[in-house]
């Protein structure tokens, strides 16, 4: 309510008129002139605002209700034993749009009025208002009693502030309240410290915060104050500064939670309801509000989340520390003295079951300090390090000694909470408080990045398994260099382009420069950073058990030691992003591609093949040709698992074989095929996978010619056969082939010429490749071996994707590559026995 005038005029129309309709009318029309009037500003000024208004409200209501129950008669308020009191948010002025208006209604019992039936109207009349009111009544002896029954209502009492009523009975309130903000002080203080680290476990600083109940959320300085409040009864926090708070931490402290404030209000307008996570979907409008613009580099939404996560981070510390040297001194006596002194390691620090601790007034100088953190090996170090590395040097030349022993990342977290990370490393400053919304990471870059730390030492303390295995081959320079590649692989993102190109850029300056790595260290700290998503990509994107794939994976890993340290980074990358989301599965894909992959660097023939694929795909990529090509027929062409299609064919075969693909993408069916006869007869079939074709039966249609090679490629959906023979056939035959192939199409047909193959003419290599098995027969050559084969591993629905077939005397030697993996999608070596079984000694089949 802006206007005085209209306040009086409120005033004076409970004073004079007997309408109460009209009364009741003109409060609620007063309560929504005064929403609509409301100039959403954000901030600590705004919320005190609310909060005056409202008081004006709960006031005029209550003397409306006093002038209704006594008219003529109505006796001074301080004679008229009830008080009205705030608690909460409401109580600490902190009223935001959608805030709870939560008020405790304290009364004395007094001979000659009936309190409980004014009580009731009281209620009654701010619901029918349609005012959003929590409530307590009590007797005023009861609320030192109240109060000590839940610790929830204590804090709330804390907070308790006069509107209205009697000022008589609020002094009075005050006294009980005196008592209990006295009573068991020790225990109260250290339920509430649990209470507030458990909030923290809970609600961690994320890209979507709990900015009331997470970490560094306004809780974290309600909890601040309900100490002061019991302590000293200070009003605010303020009355800390110099003694336990300097005044720039003080003031960065404030300004954090104006922010927040701010942030709270435009968040409640925002999402139209009360919410206290900032999600992603508000993100942007909220920044809008909040005066935040787009730049090249960084929407506004993005702008606005660094700086609440700063602020989050700044109210976290200040206000972690400032308890802690608040209630220290209630906090004693849960370990023994005994260990206390054996814990003893230098004046004012302590080492206690792996936790780091210090005085909070320091008695050494800065750098004792800090060689003390630098040199011990702790598994977590107390708030009280933070205060103690407060005017402590630190510079890039420390960040490898940090690194040398485990664990790292306790000591690095420390000098993070400090602000000191941006001297240690400067390169991290690019991405601290950086959220990264990518529907997968769950917390901003430079949080990711420490717990990519945190689990890379956990896993070099592995003593078995794969990861055993892989630590044990580590040297120690080695591990360091895996952990410098953890806290600055991300150290590109916040840029356009690829996070990792840059990233791996950022940081062979850095440790060529900065670090004075040597040359190697710094090539190899690179790749780290430049291919640190490889390894995660390709087992889960990929086909593991494809030869392209292992092979090109191969080619960039180049070496056993280089897989052994992305192998290691990649899972201590995956774990970083959230509790579960390196699943058994995934760790099993991964596992599986590290040991494809080091059993391939052993074979360097392999690697030569998949260079000339990649120098065949370069030339591809190139070809104005291809380029003019649909985008699925590229990515069909170049992701085909078979390396032939490359190495045997020349760039412009394989655009010829893309645009006949597009042409069949148009038609139906969706299968075709070409018959070439000049100087030697070649059949291309090209057909969608739905077709099935019997390519047994076709080749034992076409026994009187000399098959010499039969080609299979898989092109994404569809599949491509190339046969081709020793002899030309004329134009005279091409019509029985044309019919042949269409015959192939109409489905399974028994054959004509059939091998019974002896069973020592069968040689079998389940375990050929990675990804292939092969079969080998030798047999005085006769029509019919081929067709016989195929035919069967069609039955099968194993696919052949290679034939070599090669008569040297007489005797047919013919190997036939096929895939692991079935039509199905299941195991095919399993299958093998039986389809052995058939060629040896066929059975009768109904």
């Amino acid at each position: 309510m802006e206007s005085s005038g209209e306040l009086r005029e409120l005033r004076e129309l409970i004073y004079t008129s007997d309408n109460d309709l009209e009364i009741t009318r003109a409060i609620r029309q007063a309560i929504q002139n005064g929403i609509k009037r409301r100039r959403i500003e954000g901030g600590k000024d705004f919320f005190v605002k609310q909060t005056h208004q409202m008081d004006q409200f709960i006031r005029l209501i209550y003397e409306y209700l006093l002038k209704k129950n006594f008219r003529e008669y109505r006796p001074l308020l301080s004679q008229i034993p009830i008080t009205l009191v705030a608690l909460g948010s409401y109580g600490r002025e902190q009223l935001s749009i959608y805030s709870d208006i939560d008020i405790m209604i304290v009364y004395e019992e007094t001979p000659g009025y009936n309190l409980i039936h004014l009580i009731e109207n009281f209620i009654q009349m701010v619901w029918d208002l349609g005012l959003k009111v929590g409530h307590r009544v009590h007797q005023v002896e009861e609320l030192a009693e109240v109060g000590k029954s839940d610790i929830t209502i204590r804090n709330a009492l804390l907070e308790s502030r006069f509107i209205g009523g009697s000022k008589l009975l609020w002094t009075k309130a005050e006294n009980y309240l005196g008592r209990l903000r006295r009573w068991k002080v020790r225990e109260y203080l250290r339920e509430l410290y649990h209470n507030y680290l458990e909030r923290h476990r809970k609600y961690p600083i994320s890209m979507e915060p709990n900015i009331k109940e997470g970490c560094g959320g306004i809780r974290d300085a309600n909890t601040l104050y309900w100490i002061i409040k019991t302590l000293y009864n200070y009003p605010n926090s303020s009355y800390l500064v110099p003694d336990f708070i300097s005044m720039e931490e003080y003031s960065r402290y404030r300004s954090s939670l104006e922010f927040l404030f701010k942030t709270r209000v435009f968040l409640h307008l925002v999402a139209k309801r009360k919410v206290e996570e900032v999600r992603l979907e508000y993100q942007r409008e909220i920044a809008e509000k909040m005066g935040y613009k787009d730049t090249p580099r960084l929407p506004r939404e993005r702008k606005f989340i660094r700086d609440l996560l700063e602020c989050l981070w700044t109210i976290n510390i200040v206000s972690h520390k400032t308890i802690r040297k608040l209630i220290k001194g209630y906090l004693r006596g849960g370990c023994p003295l005994e260990k206390v002194k054996e814990g003893r390691i230098a004046p004012g620090f302590t080492l206690i079951d792996g936790v780091l601790s210090a005085k909070f007034a320091p008695l050494l100088p800065p750098e004792k300090r800090f060689e003390i953190v630098e040199k011990t090996p702790f598994l977590r170090g107390d708030i009280s390090v933070v205060e103690n590395l407060d005017g402590v040097e630190v510079k890039p030349e420390k960040l490898l000694p940090l690194l040398e022993k485990s664990p790292s990342y306790p000591k690095l977290l420390l000098l993070y909470k400090s602000g000191k990370i941006e001297k240690l490393i400067p390169p991290f400053k690019r991405i601290k408080h950086l959220a990264q919304f990518d529907g997968y990471h769950q917390y901003p870059v430079d949080i990711h990045s420490l717990y990519t730390l945190k689990e890379l030492d956990t896993l070099l303390e592995s003593k078995t398994g794969l990861e055993g295995r892989v630590v044990a081959q580590l040297t120690p320079r080695e591990r360091i260099i895996l952990k410098l590649a953890g806290i600055l692989h991300d150290i590109g993102k916040g840029y356009k382009g690829d996070h990792s190109q840059l990233g791996s850029r950022l940081v062979k300056e850095f440790g060529s420069s900065t670090l004075k790595l040597p040359p190697d260290e710094v090539e190899i700290l690179g790749k780290l950073v430049r291919y640190h998503t490889l390894m995660s990509y390709t087992a889960q994107k990929e086909d593991i058990y494809n030869d392209r794939v292992l092979l090109e994976f191969g080619r960039i890993v180049k070496e056993p030691k280089f897989l052994n340290l992305l192998y290691l980074l990649t899972l201590a990358d995956i774990r970083a992003v959230g509790e579960g989301v390196l699943t058994t599965f995934k760790k099993g894909l991964i596992d599986t591609l590290y040991r494809n992959t080091l059993e391939l660097l052993q074979n360097p023939q392999l690697l030569n093949e998949v260079e000339r694929r990649r120098r065949k795909e370069n030339l591809l990529k190139k070809h104005p040709q291809f380029q003019t090509l649909p985008k699925w027929v590229q990515r069909a062409i170049l992701t085909s698992p078979s390396n032939q299609l490359f190495l045997q064919n020349p760039v412009e075969e394989i655009v010829r074989l893309g645009e006949w693909l597009v042409e069949i993408g148009k038609k139906e069916p969706k299968y075709d095929y070409k018959i070439e006869t000049q100087g030697v007869l070649r059949i291309q079939i090209l057909k969608n996978e739905k077709f099935n074709f019997s390519i047994g039966w076709f080749i034992d249609r076409l026994h009187r010619l000399n098959l010499k090679h039969l080609s299979i490629y898989r092109l994404g959906s569809y599949k491509y056969f190339k046969l081709e023979f020793e002899e030309s056939e004329g134009e005279y035959y091409i019509f029985d082939i044309q019919q042949a192939i269409e015959e192939a199409f109409r489905g399974f047909k028994p054959l004509e010429h059939r091998v019974i193959f002896p069973p020592d003419s069968i040689g079998l290599e389940c375990d050929y490749s990675l990804n292939y098995g092969a079969l080998r027969v030798e047999l005085p050559d006769r029509k019919g071996i081929v067709s016989t084969i195929l035919q069967e591993f069609d039955r099968f629905q194993i696919w052949v994707e290679d034939l070599k077939i090669m008569t040297t005397r007489g005797i047919a030697s013919d190997l036939f590559i096929f895939s692991k993996i079935d039509g199905e999608g299941r195991s095919s070596c399993p299958k093998l026995p039986k389809l052995i079984s058939y060629l040896t000694k066929p059975p009768i089949r109904k």
